[in-house]
């Protein structure tokens, strides 16, 4: 099964591991609205997703953030 990233673990991965580069939730959340990022909205019955109860697919999120120009093996450990 594919692992599945919150936009609050993202940003917090993303802002901790690119030197000087804060990465806030509304950033990523930017890139799901505009539909760089694909992600999946979790149902209104379970809790504890944060602000933005979405969920991002690993192999997807690699993707988009190379394109971005992050490095990717920091947030996703073993990504290519």
């Amino acid at each position: 099964m594919e692992k599945l990233y919150t936009i609050a673990t993202i940003a917090h991965k993303l802002s901790a591991s690119n030197r000087g580069r804060f990465v806030s939730e509304e950033t990523v959340m930017t890139w799901v609205r505009s539909g760089s990022l694909q992600a999946c909205r979790v149902p209104n019955n379970k809790r504890g997703y944060g602000r933005y109860p979405y969920l991002v697919e690993e192999a997807h999120l690699v993707k988009v953030l190379q394109e971005k120009g992050y490095d990717t093996t920091l947030v996703v450990p073993n990504a290519e």
